[in-house]
């Protein structure tokens, strides 16, 4: 058995990985850190735990893992490795920010970097919307078809700002509410470009949605390819790829919520390509996907222990 550690455990994206590394076949959970809650059991912050994982959290790592995961917030994981140099014996899955842009870390989209990831010790975890615009673009990008300008925008779940209280995840702002945020100015539109090697400008505009859970992009590219035939270059493209399917017709939350896939629509009007992605921002767009690549450095099926049905209803 694989022997992981989490550092971060008491945070959204954190207890996240608890939950599906409690049930991944191929793994143990060593250690779980959280400086703030150092001592109580982690069923005492997830009741949903209670009886599954009662380990109690602790205030720092030990050396006895084979995979370390930063779910730390953004401008810690960097820190938080230099602080604790016996971590660099273990595989690193970093789902902050810090090492996105890092060239000692792979990017862990493992459609796009499925090889290295494989051979990788060090990887950096997409960040959500990330994980949506470019699943939306990476059939494009690849198939020799030159991208201009792109258009974008996105909803996102509660859950996407983090367990920290902010005035925008309260419940009387959050519901029955649509905020754009970041306008043009998200740190995730200049990820993608990165990730993707794009020169043109990826305008994006992001809003915060009146739910707890989920991701929809829809982007807007110039293409003069007929509808049937984008559909068939996005089938083919993630034909290989088990956690993104394309879909038959756009797709909603209700379908990605609980799972780690990520749906993915084209249609066409006026050589205009509308590409409409859909996931499960705790999941595919962060601990489902940190957990895919570690299977992959693992040399393990790239879906072992993952959540592969939605909810339904």
């Amino acid at each position: 058995m694989t022997r992981v550690g989490i550092i971060g455990a008491s945070g959204y994206a954190g207890t996240e990985l608890v939950r599906v590394l409690a049930f991944h076949p191929h793994v143990e959970i060593a250690y779980l850190v959280s400086r703030t809650h150092a001592g109580k059991p982690m069923s005492a912050l997830a009741p949903d735990l209670d009886g599954i994982v009662d380990t109690p959290l602790q205030a720092q790592p030990t050396d006895d893992a084979d995979v370390v995961f930063l779910a730390v917030p953004h401008g810690a994981a960097r820190a938080f490795l230099a602080e604790h140099p016996q971590l660099a014996r273990s595989i690193i899955v970093d789902l902050s920010s810090d090492h996105r842009s890092d060239a000692a870390f792979v990017y862990g989209l493992p459609e796009l970097n499925r090889e290295r990831i494989r051979a990788a010790h060090r990887i950096a975890n997409p960040g959500c919307f990330a994980t949506a615009l470019s699943l939306s673009l990476l059939p494009l990008r690849y198939s020799g078809i030159t991208l201009p300008a792109i258009y974008a925008s996105g909803i996102t779940g509660s859950t996407g700002a983090g367990a920290p209280l902010s005035p925008t995840v309260h419940f009387s702002w959050r519901f029955a509410n649509v905020e754009p945020y970041s306008i043009l100015s998200h740190r995730h539109a200049e990820e993608v470009r990165t990730a993707l090697g794009l020169e043109p400008p990826l305008h994006f505009v992001p809003q915060r949605g009146p739910f707890t859970r989920g991701i929809v992009t829809t982007a807007f590219v110039p293409t003069a390819l007929p509808e049937e035939r984008l559909a068939q270059l996005y089938r083919e493209y993630y034909a290989a790829h088990p956690l993104v399917r394309y879909a038959s017709d756009p797709p909603d939350l209700k379908r990605v919520v609980g799972t780690a896939r990520a749906l993915v629509h084209c249609a066409v009007r006026q050589q205009t390509a509308v590409i409409i992605c859909a996931l499960d921002n705790m999941l595919k767009g962060a601990a489902a996907q940190a957990v895919q690549n570690m299977n992959l450095a693992l040399g393990l099926d790239e879906t072992a222990g993952l959540p592969l049905r939605s909810i339904g209803w």
